[in-house]
């Protein structure tokens, strides 16, 4: 028999959420009170946005921000009533905040996972409105929820919500899970691709340039290909069936990515206000760490506008601990992996976090000592507690930057290995293909930073934060993406920066002073990072706020494409375009007056509206301008006779390829050239790789040659009066390391020893390169570089190869006959749809200085 009866109550309701926290039952585990900040917020929320529909609430890590949700959520229940649920990315967040909220004295109820594994009595508290429900995202998003719509929603960790929302809308076809579907896939879109492209996908083991290309098939090839692409993913089963379900009435307004590792069908924005369990709540509240500023949260849930509770004031100055941040691959002539192997070695428990598996296997077979467990997803889908009982060992995860709470002596190490890019096939075209890199750049510098702070949860925590890879290390080192974070962050990645400089030994001893927080650290460091963060100021990139004010138009527009309006669709999307002017955001304009003509091109088919083709026509040509020439776009060209826009530059390469003997030449000559050219670019040894770039300059209408001497390039390419290049290939060389200062002492005076033998002026703005596996330099090097020296990795060579090849074989297939003028429209606008011009190879090849 219970000990004690509950009497009769009044059914007394808190007048404020604030107010609430007092009414609470005493626990013991439970805060003895609310922080400044936190009542402040919840006394904002109350007088201002109850009736907001959607508000989003920033508190940084360590400024509690699960309680004051709760609270909220807690309020509207038992003061507004109506159901209210509690969404988390995972099980292992939601198992937490269940935790906290039953030690708060809050009532709420865990239902996630199965919900025939749920128990009835806790659902109906749920249904009845008695208690929150904590639940997870893929519940709320789900085809078919088991949970009935709440009044009020909550999103826990909204800055990193994309994935979790956009996967109920989006269906992936990986190539080693269901070969069978890939390949029927491959067949079914085949007759839109070239011969080549179809060969670089089919082949059992590609190259790394093919292993990374992803390509976005036209809408209209996706129209022409509906009725198969449908039977097929028709005929899928289990959770791919399911997550068809969601987007097979609206299957040719997707997005259709495709790469050698699978595919991707989704809308580029989810179409959220059509899912009941989102769209019918009172109010939606969003929590984050941070919530960005340009229109991410916005794109990630679909929906506009959502209002903003600021950070509480001060806690933009304030961090949730210290970390000292190490970049061990620009110690010089060290192996950065060797360094962070001996520091997981001495501090015995470490966390590791990648961007992708395979990533993550690299990872831990060259960073765990032996002797240590490795804990796993696996491990910790519950709950955190066996890792963190654990006297040693690693946790190694992939693709996991939030959700992981490893506080004081817990875990002091924590390692990221490789920039947190292309979770999906949608982000590694943005970045790669459409290199529109920028309008992911806040999402990339989020997950850096969350993930970084795993092992920091309080004001006096502290740890060591090791950055590895060479592309994580470069975004770290870009000012552009460093002062759009807080200062304290500035100041800590700025001094790691500098304290990277030095000696093996001497980084394994700084390391030791911020794990044990001796004197040296608190005498040395400390003071240093406080003068760093007083100096810095917090700038956002440009192009921010035009993507902030253009997040509004993008829902608008993919919501009415949804709903099948694609004439209104098509004019917010050339609206968008319209106010994106940046130049950094050229790519991302791009793309939106592709859409623009993609989808009035549809309507005018639709309607049987032939006037609107003109129209649709123009906007696509407006998107071939925008995008110099991008190779993904080549499928929709204009007409032959809409000529891209050129330079003498341009024409000179024009020009000669038009009198090029391989026009002309038999195919197996033709297909031995260009397989000597990319085995040569894609080999081991010296020799064939310097003479497969002069064929490719030579492909690419330029004058190709190797310079005759010791000390000078191994390919020059002279375009003319107009540009010319250089190449210092360093293929052999290990990925690891850096430049060295003699490699760029001796590219430095390649064009002068070039223009020397023509007995010629270097036109201006010519450049030389060095292809290089290693994508960092000496910090010697950086110092004596000229301003015409850069880098490039042998795979961007390689990339450019096959883009050229494709070129070629357009030209020779649709100009075999043709001359004059007539062959000239021809060549050109293949060498443009390809990037194969002159303007587009200097974008594409000498778009990294050495000197930073």
């Amino acid at each position: 028999m219970p000990r004690f009866k509950r009497g009769d109550t009044s059914g007394h309701q808190s007048e404020s959420p604030e107010r609430l926290f007092d009414d609470l039952p005493h626990t013991p585990d439970g805060a003895a009170s609310l922080w400044a900040h936190q009542a402040d917020m919840l006394r904002s929320y109350h007088e201002h946005h109850v009736g907001t529909a959607d508000i989003a609430l920033e508190l940084p890590t360590g400024a509690g921000k699960t309680l004051p949700a709760l609270l909220i959520a807690e309020w509207r229940r038992s003061a507004l009533g109506g159901r209210a649920a509690y969404a988390c990315p995972t099980v292992q967040l939601a198992n937490q905040v269940h935790d906290e909220a039953r030690r708060e004295g809050l009532k709420t109820v865990a239902l996630h996972g199965s919900h025939r594994s749920w128990e009835p009595a806790e659902a109906a508290r749920y249904e009845s409105g008695n208690s929150i429900a904590v639940t997870t995202y893929s519940t709320i998003f789900n085809s078919n929820p088991a949970l009935s719509p709440p009044a009020t929603l909550v999103f826990d960790d909204a800055h990193n919500a994309e994935q979790f929302v956009a996967s109920a809308w989006s269906m992936e076809i990986r190539r080693l899970d269901e070969p069978e579907v890939y390949q029927q896939l491959l067949d079914a879109i085949g007759g839109e691709l070239s011969g080549l492209h179809m060969q670089r996908l089919q082949s059992p083991s590609p190259d790394p340039t093919t292993r990374a290309d992803v390509r976005l098939l036209p809408p209209a090839s996706l129209r022409r290909r509906a009725t198969r692409v449908d039977q097929i993913l028709g005929a899928t089963a289990g959770d791919l069936k399911f997550r068809y379900s969601m987007i097979r009435h609206a299957l040719d307004r997707c997005l259709l990515l495709f790469g050698w590792d699978g595919f991707l069908l989704r809308p580029y924005i989810p179409p959220t206000n059509e899912h009941a369990h989102f769209s019918e709540p009172q109010q939606r509240i969003y929590v984050s760490a941070t919530l960005g500023d340009g229109g991410e949260l916005e794109r990630a849930f679909g929906r506009a506008p959502i209002e903003r509770l600021p950070v509480p004031a001060g806690w933009d100055q304030r961090s949730s601990g210290r970390r000292f941040f190490v970049f061990p691959d620009l110690i010089r002539g060290v192996d950065g992996r060797s360094i962070t192997k001996s520091a997981v070695r001495r501090s015995n428990k470490a966390l590791i976090l990648a961007p992708s598996d395979r990533q993550l296997d690299q990872s831990k077979l060259t960073l765990v000592a032996d002797g240590l467990e490795v804990f796993g997803k696996g491990d910790i889908e519950s709950s955190l507690d066996d890792f963190r009982r654990a006297p040693s060992g690693v946790l190694a995860l992939a693709n996991r930057y939030d959700g992981i709470d490893l506080a004081d002596d817990t875990c002091r190490l924590t390692i990221l290995d490789g920039l947190p890019g292309g979770q999906h096939l949608l982000e590694r075209f943005l970045v790669r293909s459409l290199r529109a890199g920028r309008v992911l750049e806040e999402r990339l510098r989020t997950r850096v930073i969350q993930g970084a702070g795993r092992c920091t949860r309080g004001l006096k925590d502290h740890s060591v934060v090791i950055i590895l890879g060479d592309d994580l290390t470069r975004f770290l080192q870009r000012n552009e993406v460093r002062q759009a974070l807080r200062p304290e962050t500035q100041a800590e990645i700025a001094f790691g920066i500098a304290n990277s400089d030095v000696s093996e030994a001497e980084l394994a001893a700084a390391i030791q002073s911020c794990l044990d927080q001796d004197e040296d650290w608190h005498e040395e460091a400390e003071p240093f990072i406080a003068e760093l963060k007083h100096d810095a100021e917090r700038r956002l990139p440009p192009g921010t706020e035009t993507l902030a004010e253009t997040a509004g138009d993008e829902v608008r527009a993919w919501n009415l494409a949804w709903r099948g309006e694609l004439n209104g669709a098509s004019r917010i999307a050339a609206e968008v375009a319209q106010k994106v002017t940046d130049p950094e955001l050229a790519p991302y304009r791009t793309l939106w007056l592709y859409l623009a003509g993609a989808w009035l091109h549809a309507h005018a088919e639709d309607s049987g509206d032939t006037t609107l083709r003109s129209a649709a026509d123009e906007y696509l040509r407006k998107a071939h301008a925008s995008a110099r020439g991008t190779t993904w776009l080549r499928e929709m060209a204009p007409p032959v006779d809409a000529s891209p826009s050129t330079t003498g530059l341009d024409e000179v390469a024009v020009a000669a390829v038009a009198g090029h003997k391989h026009r002309r030449a038999p195919a197996a000559r033709w297909s031995k050239i260009c397989q000597d050219m990319l085995d040569g670019l894609n080999g081991p040894d010296s020799g064939p790789f310097e003479q497969a770039l002069t064929t490719l300059g030579n492909l690419l209408g330029a004058e190709a040659f190797k310079p005759p001497g010791q000390g000078r390039a191994d390919s020059a390419w002279i375009f003319g009066e107009y540009w010319w290049a250089t190449l210092e290939a360093k293929n052999e060389a290990k990925e690891s390391g850096l430049i060295s200062m003699d490699n760029i002492r001796q590219t430095n005076t390649h064009l002068r020893s070039v223009a020397a033998d023509r007995a010629e002026e270097i036109p201006e703005g010519s450049a030389s390169v060095v292809v290089s596996p290693k994508q960092l330099a000496d910090q010697d090097a950086v110092d004596i570089a000229g301003p015409h020296v850069f880098m490039c990795a042998p795979s961007d060579v390689v990339r450019l190869a096959f883009d050229v090849i494709e070129a070629w074989n357009e030209i020779r297939t649709d100009a075999h006959n043709v001359e004059g003028d007539d062959a000239l429209v021809i060549i050109r606008r293949s060498l443009s749809d390809h990037r194969a011009l002159p303007t587009a190879v200097r974008e594409r090849l000498f778009d990294t200085p050495v000197r930073g």
